[in-house]
């Protein structure tokens, strides 16, 4: 069974690749797989919530860190499924297939050597797998998670594929109704976002996520992009939030900043009565929030 007790109080989730999605977010699940290039099967279920009678399971094969492809079925014909839902190819036609399908390569692939599926179709495919399903879990009110480095990749799910978790990650976080769960990591209003790369972004952004983008700098806070874009505050912390998390942005304190005006300019100097740098103050803030709590 892959439900445990829930008086198991899993791990953090820099400690354990299992636990539950209420105590380490979906998001941070994936960004640790990622980061860890890990290969193996990420095993999710759903708790069954009042009124519900069955839970519902995801089951999230990844390759060095990418997701290659979801299924909520262990019979190793949820592609086949799919392709016969879709139309592409009848039932019958698509078991003939896989049966001389080489053990070793996607089904997808295979079947795009063989000239029945196209390219556009198996990125319509792989979609449909990753995509949509991955979505869902967002919607879950919490689930518990296990990840199983052993698990063989398998095969005959497999549309040739791959994703990173970041691009997943976007979508999931858009669609998110219920973000109480971030509540406490959402970057504050009177602080501003910084650029982490050069140029463009590398991953895709929608139109919201651009107009936050345009407006970053050192000098202008959350809430001053709220009233120049006339969008509620809470929306601009979770549009920064989704920019910072794929490694976008960073968050710039600017609190200590205005806190400190009019005061001395003596007490935030060095020894030679040079100004601290921004950086300084930055980095001093980050220290202090990865200092733990006295109890």
């Amino acid at each position: 069974m892959l439900l445990e007790q829930r008086q198991l109080s899993p791990l953090p989730c820099s400690m354990s690749l299992k636990g539950y999605l209420s105590d380490c977010s979906l998001p941070e699940v994936f960004q640790l797989l990622q980061d860890g290039k890990k290969t193996g099967l990420l095993s999710i279920q759903g708790l069954t919530a009042p009124g519900q009678t069955q839970s519902k399971y995801y089951f999230i094969w990844l390759h060095r860190g990418r997701i290659v492809t979801v299924t909520c079925r262990l019979d190793s014909r949820g592609l086949a499924a799919l392709i016969s839902h879709r139309r592409y190819l009848g039932r019958a036609m698509v078991e003939r297939l896989i049966r001389r399908c080489p053990l070793d390569e996607p089904l997808g692939r295979f079947l795009r050597s063989q000239g029945v599926l196209t390219t556009k179709q198996l990125e319509i495919l792989f979609a449909a797998q990753v995509i949509r399903q991955i979505s869902e879990l967002f919607q879950l009110p919490d689930a518990y998670f296990a990840f199983d480095a052993d698990a063989p990749l398998p095969k005959v799910e497999m549309t040739g594929l791959s994703v990173v978790a970041t691009e997943v990650i976007l979508p999931g976080l858009r669609i998110l109704k219920d973000w109480s769960g971030f509540k406490d990591k959402l970057p504050h209003p009177q602080s501003a976002l910084d650029s982490l790369i050069r140029g463009q972004p590398n991953v895709r952004i929608n139109q919201a996520e651009w107009s936050v983008w345009r407006l970053m700098d050192e000098e202008t806070s959350l809430k001053q992009m709220s009233i120049r874009l006339s969008l509620p505050i809470e929306e601009v912390q979770r549009i920064a939030f989704r920019l910072i998390f794929v490694g976008l942005a960073e968050e710039v304190p600017m609190m200590l900043s205005e806190q400190t005006a009019g005061m001395p300019e003596s007490i935030f100097s060095g020894e030679a009565g040079e100004p601290l740098s921004p950086k300084f103050f930055r980095n001093l803030i980050g220290f202090l929030r990865q200092v733990p709590k006295s109890s």
